[in-house]
């Protein structure tokens, strides 16, 4: 299936050159180790004064593989669809395709939705278009979602070639884009 409808007009397409490492891929790693580091100093300073047992640090432990666990496996997802994943510009869309051994997922954004374009150079050529803010409202997007791992991905294109461009056909098309529907489809 063709994602685009008969009257759209396809702008630009590509995908991501690279894997880009960054430290919103390596947070959930600190915070995680910060918020075990004070929970064994807690631990053990209540197993010193109030006669705790010291097997409660062995439960804060197993918390905090689970949790290092977790984020290993999203930043693994997440490297993973960099690998299948192809980002169509429309003149009123902003689409993402992830082509999968299980089959074809389509998600978009109407470009109205998107807000200001920000472009990140890489210092290598390619450059990451983003559209989101602070923490609070990427964690508002995703609407705390699990499933797959184009439903909890924020809106942006990642280590593509010529972001600045990219960047101005989606500033430039975004207010002529009638917006009509949901901000995020699926098929």
């Amino acid at each position: 299936m063709y994602p685009l409808a008969e009257d759209e007009q396809l702008l630009w397409s590509g995908r991501p050159q690279r894997f880009p490492r960054r430290f919103a891929d390596y947070h959930g790693y600190v915070v995680v180790t910060l918020v075990f580091v004070a929970l064994v100093v807690l631990s053990s300073l209540a197993a010193v004064k109030f006669d705790v047992e010291l097997a409660v640090v062995g439960v804060w432990m197993g918390f905090f593989s689970m949790a290092l666990v977790q984020t290993s496996e999203r930043n693994r997802q997440r490297k993973l669809l960099l690998g299948v994943l192809t980002y169509l510009v429309t003149d009123r869309r902003l689409v993402f395709v992830a082509d999968r051994p299980g089959g074809v997922e389509f998600r978009w954004v109407w470009l109205p939705d998107l807000g200001e374009p920000r472009v990140r150079d890489h210092g290598d050529g390619t450059g990451t278009v983003g559209f989101r803010g602070h923490s609070w409202g990427r964690l508002r997007y995703q609407k705390f979602w699990a499933q797959s791992s184009l439903t909890t991905m924020v809106p942006e294109l990642i280590a593509i070639e010529g972001p600045e461009h990219v960047a101005e056909l989606i500033t430039r098309n975004a207010p002529r884009s009638p917006a009509v529907g949901s901000t995020c489809g699926t098929e």
